[in-house]
């Protein structure tokens, strides 16, 4: 059963890295928090607090990229008020074309601990 999960994500995974990720991440973590900076103000209080919780979810990469997604989350932040949500999610998935180029979420991801094993 294992087996044959592993297969189905293995299968999923560059999408939702390039596609999935992007667009709903940058839509919870920047076009939320951007509604909210409109309408009560804030703009590095809902910037700053946008991206801790952006880079909370990114744990499982180890502490390093935490702080990669931290500032790249506020990067985000800057281009979400300043362009817009297209080029936010641009921005990510640009971002992540280059971690996968590079092969870092490769070498973190045979870092880490597998389950079931």
């Amino acid at each position: 059963m294992i087996k044959k999960w592993q297969n189905i994500t293995s299968k999923i995974e560059p999408w939702w890295t390039l596609v999935g990720a992007p667009v709903i991440q940058e839509f919870i973590f920047r076009f939320v928090p951007y509604q909210i900076y409109v309408a009560y103000g804030g703009f590095y209080t809902v910037g700053i607090v946008s991206s801790i919780l952006f880079a909370a979810i990114h744990w499982y990469f180890g502490r390093w990229f935490v702080l990669y997604a931290l500032v790249g989350g506020f990067i985000a932040w800057f281009v979400m008020v300043s362009y817009g949500l297209l080029w936010a999610v641009i921005l990510h998935v640009v971002a992540n074309v280059v971690l996968l180029r590079l092969g870092v979420l490769q070498k973190v991801k045979e870092k880490s601990p597998q389950k079931g094993k």
